[in-house]
């Protein structure tokens, strides 16, 4: 089981990487929409790792993006401050994913880039370490 939660951090890490990679560019239309895209794959890579970390080493089952961030409140794996964050990210993710709006994709993309990236960054982090952690069990 661990391996798999090792191969999930990997395959984070990557998505976030690419995300960063979109991120550095100077934004227009297809790179906005770029960035938006590697957004919703980081996102499901985030939730769905921090979800498989939470069933593997704290018996947790959760089946939802906005359980599996408050079970990381609940456990001290992330703050107050960033769990509103994920929950809003959740939200927002759910909105870019069933309504196309070209203002509101401006604006999301704001917010990936200034809060959401960051957000995930601390997620793999606190994963890594804890799974570093359980690693000697």
């Amino acid at each position: 089981m661990a391996k798999t939660l090792k191969l999930k951090l990997v395959q984070f890490n990557q998505a976030l990487d690419t995300l960063n990679e979109a991120l550095k560019k100077e934004t227009d239309q297809f790179i906005r929409d770029s960035v938006i895209k590697r957004f919703e794959y980081s996102f499901e890579l985030c939730w769905k790792t921090a979800k498989l970390f939470l069933s593997e080493y704290l018996g947790i089952e959760v089946f939802s993006p906005k359980q599996t961030f408050r079970e990381l409140r609940k456990n001290q794996m992330t703050s107050e401050k960033d769990t509103v964050l994920l929950l809003q990210m959740t939200n927002d993710r759910n909105q870019i994913i069933h309504d196309y709006n070209e203002k509101y994709s401006d604006e999301i993309c704001k917010t990936i880039r200034f809060s959401y990236y960051a957000a995930m960054q601390r997620i793999l982090r606190t994963l890594e370490e804890e799974n570093g952690e359980n690693a000697n069990l």
